[in-house]
């Protein structure tokens, strides 16, 4: 069985990092019965300080058949500890998440090279697009430029999930630069979704992401400040990335209409999204980018109708009755939607439930997808 070393800044039992963590997930439990995964990750969670609670610190840890976990502790974070990791077995693969870290993306890169591994894959996790080079873009821009000026990604293989990031990686990293595609693996299926009622005049709306620009919840909050007909109720999870936003949606959620309730309520568990979302009628999520976006998928395997931007693969919505994706240039398309929702009654609403309830169940289906993540450690 191949063995394959991978480097990520977070994994299980972390949550807080969002869709790079369950979309790594996924694939391993997917893939473990074809590979055998040894993960070098930190002892902690996004934005914490505090190690998890049992596992073993800077060791081996073996948390099901064929996945292996190496949990480094802050201490430890030492070039010689990533050097005897990466080379202590017969790896056939090292597999770097994202590109802008040191310990878990820029140094498990010098060292593969250094001991000449023949299979090198870079995940970009779409921090190469628009929206996410947008946030601290000088130094991005310029990491970038540096490391394609170099070559440092000569002889790396990326991994691109859908059409437009293998655009972006073209653009930013090399018009020659050797790309495997594989689309991201969603979590398996659960059973059918048991949902409230919908009354009519009345909406839940619910955004899990990470609080910060690229995310859009400012966005979000300006649009809810305009709806004034129904009664709404808009509920934000997810950790704060950048306190400065967050204050300028604090401010925006204060001011609020009295028929607008917002309520942030943390991190949670990404394992309970799914039935999280079951408690509300539509997932809004303005983004400003996303290369797969996992609570999108999740939302319709709730049976929740999706308010999105027109920057994810998830499009022509409104045609499959599932949902909207919207430009962010037409605000008030965002308002009409939302007020569209609210208005509805259970009977008309269970129809958009069970179409995206549907869709979800045929997306999960394609067997081509498995294919294509094997493939990506066969080639």
């Amino acid at each position: 069985m191949k063995k394959i070393i991978s480097f990520t800044d977070y994994y299980w039992p972390g949550y807080k990092a969002g869709g790079t963590i369950r979309a790594f997930m996924n694939q391993v439990e997917y893939l473990k019965n074809d590979f055998e995964f040894f993960i070098v990750t930190r002892n902690t969670d996004y934005t914490e300080t505090t190690p998890y609670p049992d596992i073993i610190p800077d060791q081996w840890n073996n948390i099901s058949p064929n996945v292996n976990v190496f949990y480094v502790s802050a201490a430890n974070h030492k070039l010689g500890l990533f050097n005897r990791l990466i080379k202590e077995r017969n790896y056939g693969i090292v597999y770097i998440h994202l590109l802008f870290g040191f310990w878990y993306s820029i140094l498990p890169l010098i060292l593969a090279k250094m001991h000449n591994f023949d299979r090198i894959i870079v995940v970009a996790h779409g921090v190469l697009g628009q929206g996410a080079l947008g946030v601290k873009s000088g130094r991005k821009r310029f990491f970038l430029s540096l490391m394609k000026a170099v070559g440092f990604y000569k002889g790396t293989i990326f991994h691109s999930v859908i059409g437009h990031e293998t655009i972006d990686i073209r653009q930013h990293i090399g018009m020659n630069v050797q790309i495997a595609e594989a689309r991201e693996l969603p979590r398996k299926f659960a059973n059918p979704p048991v949902r409230k009622p919908k009354i009519a005049g009345k909406l839940t709306l619910l955004t899990v992401a990470r609080i910060s620009p690229e995310k859009n919840q400012l966005y979000a909050l300006e649009i809810l400040s305009q709806c004034r007909n129904h009664q709404i109720q808009y509920d934000i999870i997810g950790p704060v990335y950048d306190e400065n936003y967050w204050n300028r949606c604090k401010t925006l959620i204060d001011a609020m209409p009295s028929n607008i309730g917002v309520t942030y309520r943390g991190s949670v568990n990404s394992d309970k999204i799914l039935e999280e979302l079951q408690n509300y009628d539509v997932m809004l999520l303005p983004t400003t980018g996303e290369n797969f976006g996992h609570t999108i998928l999740e939302s319709f395997m709730a049976g929740c109708p999706v308010i999105i931007s027109d920057r994810t693969p998830w499009r022509n919505l409104e045609s499959m009755g599932i949902g909207c994706d919207i430009s962010l240039d037409t605000p008030n398309q965002f308002k009409e939607a939302i007020d569209y929702f609210a208005s509805l009654g259970n009977e008309e609403f269970n129809i958009f439930s069970g179409r995206a309830y549907d869709f979800a169940q045929s997306y999960i289906a394609n067997p081509e997808m498995l294919s294509e993540n094997i493939n990506l450690f066969n080639l």
